[in-house]
C-alpha cells in the first residue's frame, strides 16, 4: 500500500508499511526570521547580547556642560575609517584609524566620547545598515563600562515646540559663555557667521583646515592649535580630524569641544525646518564641499577672526 499524507508542514509516505517523515524544505534565512521572535524572547538569548551605554541627548548636553571636559564624537564615517574605508570627504588612512580605535577605548579622563545610538534599535534604515556593517569591527573597541554621549546631541534639529528648542540651543551656549574660543573649522563652514551661536564668548579667532582630507595636515592643524594661550577653548568642526584633534588637545591640557554640525542644526532651527537645509554661504551637504563652488566670505569680522590658514 502506497499513500502520501500532508500534516503540519511535513510529508509522510507509507511505502508498503515502511512509514517516511519529510519536513517541508525551509531556506536557512527564512528559519532564522521565523524563529527570531522566539528565540529573543528566551533569557538565554538576551544574556549573550552587549549594548553599548549611551546616554539620551538631553543627557549628554548636561553631562557635557557640567564636566567641563573635552569632548570627541563618532558617527558613521568615523566607524568606516574605522574600517579602512573611504568616506566622502576623508580617504582612508591607517594612523587615522589607529587613532579612531584607540579614542573608542574612551581612556582618557580629559576626554568625553561620542557615539552614534545605532547598535540596539536604529533611528533608520540607513543606520541599520551601518550597524550591521560595522558592529563586529566597533565591538573590538568599545568600552562597555563606561557611558557615551550620544554624538547626535550637537545635530538635534526636531523639537516639541520652538520654546523647547531656544531653551536647548541657550544651554548648548553656556558651554563657551564669556570664553575666549579658538575654532578649528574646513573652509566654508563658518560657523557662527550670520546667527548668535557664538555671540556671548569673549573673543573668537579661526584656523581654516582642507574641507577634504583635512587629515593629510594634521600635524601642521595640531601644531598651531598647540601655539595657543591655555586659557583658550578650542571649537572643533572637522569631520574625523576633529575628534583625534579633542584627543591630543585634551592631554595638552586645553579644553577642545568637537561640534560638528552644531553650527548647521542651529541653522535648521532658526528656519523652522526639521532636517539640515541650504545656507547661503556655508557648507552644509556633501555635495557643496566637492563642488568647490564656495565664494568669498564678505563678513569683516569673519576674516578679521582667522589667524592660521591651513589650505
Amino acid at each position: 500500500m502506497f499513500y502520501i499524507k500532508k500534516t503540519n508542514g511535513r510529508y509522510e509516505i507509507n511505502f508498503f508499511g515502511l512509514k517516511i517523515k519529510l519536513r517541508k524544505n525551509y531556506s536557512k534565512d527564512k528559519m532564522i526570521l521565523d524563529n527570531l521572535l522566539y528565540e529573543l524572547k528566551d533569557p538565554r538569548t538576551l544574556a549573550s547580547i552587549r549594548l553599548p551605554k549611551v546616554m539620551s541627548e538631553e543627557d549628554s548636553l548636561y553631562k557635557t556642560i557640567s564636566s567641563g571636559k573635552s569632548l570627541a564624537r563618532y558617527g558613521d564615517g568615523e566607524f568606516k575609517l574605522m574600517m579602512g574605508e573611504n568616506i566622502s570627504f576623508q580617504k582612508a588612512d591607517e594612523k587615522l584609524s589607529e587613532r579612531l580605535k584607540t579614542i573608542l577605548k574612551y581612556e582618557n579622563d580629559n576626554l568625553l566620547v561620542g557615539i552614534i545610538d545605532i547598535f540596539g534599535y536604529p533611528p533608520s534604515d540607513y543606520m541599520r545598515k551601518v550597524a550591521v556593517g560595522c558592529r563586529e569591527e566597533v565591538y573590538k573597541h568599545l568600552n562597555f563600562k563606561k557611558e557615551y554621549i550620544d554624538s547626535m546631541f550637537t545635530r538635534r534639529v526636531k523639537f516639541v515646540s520652538k520654546e523647547q528648542g531656544m531653551d536647548y540651543f541657550s544651554k548648548i551656549k553656556q558651554l563657551w559663555k564669556n570664553k575666549d574660543i579658538v575654532i578649528v573649522e574646513g573652509a566654508g563652514s563658518r560657523l557662527g557667521v550670520g546667527n548668535d551661536l557664538f555671540s556671548n564668548t569673549k573673543s573668537i579667532k579661526r584656523i581654516l583646515c582642507p574641507i577634504k582630507d583635512a587629515f593629510s595636515k594634521y600635524d601642521e592643524i595640531l601644531e598651531e592649535c598647540l601655539k595657543q594661550e591655555m586659557d583658550k577653548m578650542f571649537i572643533l568642526a572637522l569631520g574625523p580630524t576633529a575628534t583625534v584633534l579633542a584627543d591630543d588637545l585634551a592631554n595638552a591640557g586645553f579644553v577642545a569641544l568637537d561640534i560638528g554640525h552644531l553650527d548647521t542644526a542651529y541653522e535648521a532651527f532658526l528656519r523652522g525646518a526639521e532636517k539640515f537645509v541650504h545656507v547661503e554661504g556655508k557648507i552644509v551637504f556633501n555635495e557643496e564641499r566637492h563642488s568647490n563652488m564656495i565664494k568669498p566670505c564678505k563678513d569683516e569680522n569673519y576674516n578679521k577672526e582667522i589667524i592660521a590658514n591651513l589650505l
